[in-house]
């Protein structure tokens, strides 16, 4: 195994409980890699705002959090924008014009704020989970006047994120890139936008082989860490195409997988 010197790693699901919280194991194992100079860079399909606050608790530094599953990249400490990709405006308004005839319940992100249409509980649901609050629109949600860099599809129904997910791949899985991030939502972003796409730009301003590199993960927008580096990790409970893409399954995030899977190789320096 060669020197590592980047981890990746997912949020939810996979470094966080259920219940969204860090174990103190964790933390110390956490910053036992960061004093032997190695890049912690959390990948996640989070707001920034939503993710910032995990980055500045493990004290990764001024360091890149890619977020929006690889669309919207900044400085975790300063908070600099280095990188936000938008869906295409028109491509946006004909999903949302889908959407509010089908009268399904959405959520779109524009500059790192979240909007909806209206609240109900999947609004406190969100909010809880991520710590952010959403700005309603009612009727103004339908007509967008900037691009989004992600727009999320939630439903109580599980079976319905799959229909809507096929549906959506074939009207416009030529633009976008859809990921089910959990049972209930699924993600719209740009196409060609990804976790792994935007850890192999580092990896090349950092002057970071592929093999240098640990990812962590859970979820089928997880894939693409998994296919980057063969130090590739998918928790315990992550899904059967995440786990098949993955080199190795660890323990469950409840558990602390990630941790004990860096201890070890700690454990080896």
């Amino acid at each position: 195994m060669n020197a590592i010197k980047m981890i990746a790693i997912d949020l939810d699901d996979t470094l966080l409980h259920d219940d969204i919280s860090l174990s103190p194991y964790t933390i110390d194992v956490l910053h036992r890699a960061l004093e032997k100079g190695i890049k912690i860079v959390i990948a996640t399909g989070r707001m920034f705002q939503s993710a910032q606050s995990w980055g500045q608790r493990i004290g990764i530094g001024d360091v890149p959090m890619i977020c929006y599953t690889g669309a919207y990249i900044a400085l975790c400490e300063s908070g600099r924008v280095i990188r936000n990709e938008t869906l295409d405006l028109s491509v946006a308004q004909r999903i949302l014009d889908m959407g509010r005839e089908t009268g399904r319940y959405m959520q779109v992100y524009i500059d790192d704020e979240l909007y909806i249409p209206f609240r109900d509980e999947r609004t406190d649901i969100y909010e809880w989970q991520c710590g952010v609050k959403a700005h309603v629109l009612s009727d103004d949600f339908w007509n967008l006047s900037k691009a989004p860099t992600k727009i999320l599809f939630f439903e109580r129904d599980p079976a319905v994120i799959l229909k809507l997910k096929a549906l959506m791949a074939e009207k416009f899985g030529t633009v976008t890139d859809l990921y089910i991030s959990k049972p209930n939502l699924l993600e719209v972003n740009k196409k060609g936008v990804s976790k792994g796409a935007a850890v192999r730009y580092f990896c090349e301003k950092w002057n970071i082989s592929t093999d240098e590199i640990m990812a962590f993960g859970n979820g089928d927008n997880d894939i693409s860490l998994f296919q980057l580096t063969p130090w590739s990790f998918a928790v315990g409970n992550a899904t059967e195409a995440a786990k098949h893409e993955a080199h190795f399954v660890t323990d469950t995030n409840n558990h602390d997988g990630v941790a004990k899977t860096i201890a070890e190789f700690l454990g080896r320096g």
